[in-house]
């Protein structure tokens, strides 16, 4: 009787652990044990099989395989078997063909380089909020964005800067088109704008001192405006839509602080003149009114 340690495995997988196997010498082949220890459910796979004495030492082939006999193992002493299973030449051929069609983590990251994309939409906790979403979602819409991974860096800053733009003009929209410095429409097209509704409410809603446009600011916005514009990516031609209309806003901007120079140089000159800035001989518009009727005082 032989007391064996056998195993099966499949490549470098073990398929079958370490286990010991009882088993007669006389009138047995490596089959038989093959069989024992699979329960007969590996019949149809070729297989080789490798004997050793110790764990330590190398693993040797039986040249008959499944068909030697087990006598060899009591004749060497060998007590270890090992039962590979071998891939079919079907499976061993499919695999370069495979491999060969299966995409390279460096084609995937060149074609996620190719695509378009916008920056992340953020948590919306106030209007301010809102509208950088909807501006995300009015260049989604145009089908637009970054390659290359700069839409999370100067895509983002993008949008910021017409986000501040829009977010400071917003509750002026009044005074500047009563100087004909209008909105241009493809921001009309946000979805607030569309709901008949504006961004900035606190600035009317709230018991604060409403501070009016600064030439300052606006000088900032369209300055910030102008360097997103000048860079590379918006020469291409997808940017076709938006690009007129960052410099549609920017020229309302520098519009309105052209009118606003003018008024502080008019001003000034009033300030600082020796005449009246109204006289009588031309800003004086002479009424002529009926005497009023009076009632006899009762005696």
């Amino acid at each position: 009787m032989l007391y064996l340690l056998v195993q099966v495995n499949e490549s470098i997988k073990c398929v079958i652990s370490e286990r010991v196997v009882s088993i007669e010498a006389i009138d047995n082949k490596f089959s038989d044990l093959f069989d024992a220890i699979t329960l007969g459910q590996y019949n149809d796979r070729e297989v080789k099989v490798f004997i050793r004495q110790e764990k330590s030492e190398n693993w040797r082939e039986v040249d008959n395989g499944l068909k030697g006999d087990l006598k060899i193992l009591e004749v060497l002493g060998f007590l270890r078997v090992k039962f590979c299973f071998v891939e079919s030449n079907l499976n061993t051929q499919d695999i370069p063909i495979l491999t060969q069609n299966r995409e390279s983590a460096f084609s995937i990251l060149m074609q996620n380089s190719r695509k378009l994309l916008l920056p992340q939409r953020i948590t919306e906790y106030n209007n301010c909020d809102r509208l950088y979403n909807e501006i995300i979602k009015l260049l989604q819409d145009l089908k637009v964005g970054w390659m290359g991974g700069v839409h999370d860096t100067i895509g983002k800053i993008f949008v910021n800067r017409i986000k501040d733009a829009i977010w400071y003009i917003d509750p002026h929209h009044s005074t500047l088109n009563a100087r004909s410095c209008h909105l241009p429409i493809l921001f009309t097209q946000l979805k607030t704008y569309q709901d008949g509704d504006t961004y900035n409410q606190y600035y009317h809603s709230g018991h604060h001192k409403k501070i009016q446009l600064s030439q300052h600011k606006l000088l900032q916005l369209s300055s910030s405006l102008g360097l997103s514009i000048s860079q590379p990516w918006a020469s291409n031609d997808i940017w076709n839509q938006v690009v007129p209309a960052i410099l549609s806003l920017i020229g309302i901007l520098e519009k309105y602080v052209q009118y606003l120079n003018e008024a502080t140089i008019i001003m000034t000159k009033h300030h600082h003149c020796d005449e009246s800035a109204r006289g009588p001989e031309n800003n004086c518009i002479m009424y002529r009114t009926a005497a009023c009727k009076r009632d006899n005082p009762q005696r």
